[in-house]
């Protein structure tokens, strides 16, 4: 296994078919819950995204947007399953708070399911902090929105 991490954009050919795959992912995960997810989700433009290839095969992807002018939020992390349990959501994430922090950005927020005690507890470990729930997931008791001081 020969791992490389390019960072690139939200119009990378690997980035959209990874990200279709994560969707699909949390289609058969959550169900219909996935699905009123993406129709509350703002369709944000300029994604940093960090990119882990396993030689020529995408295998995990994360990204972030700007939310306001001192935040970004963290999206799109995922690993394929089977190169979970390795350290790569870990590894993404860094890079992704590294990139923030040089970009002049102080905090650093995200979403994710109540249904998805896995991810909370490994935001936690990360020192991700919960939060109230920021727009566009205000009122959503679904929605868990955690945030950290980069």
């Amino acid at each position: 296994m020969v791992l490389k991490i390019v960072f690139t954009d939200e119009n990378n050919e690997n980035f959209i078919r990874i990200d279709q795959e994560q969707s699909d992912y949390y289609n058969d995960l959550l169900g219909a819950i996935a699905i009123d997810y993406r129709n509350i989700c703002l369709d944000y433009k300029d994604h940093f995204v960090v990119l882990v290839f396993d030689d020529d095969l995408p295998i995990a992807c994360g990204s972030f947007v700007e939310y306001c002018k001192d935040t970004v939020e963290l999206k799109n992390l995922y690993v394929k399953e089977d190169y979970r349990n390795q350290g790569l959501g870990n590894t993404i994430v860094k890079k992704l708070e590294e990139e923030s922090k040089i970009e002049g950005y102080d905090f650093i927020i995200l979403e994710t399911n109540i249904h998805m005690p896995i991810a909370i507890s490994f935001y936690s470990k990360l020192n991700y902090n919960l939060i109230e729930n920021y727009p566009p997931f205000v009122g959503n008791e679904l929605c868990v929105c955690m945030k950290k001081k980069l």
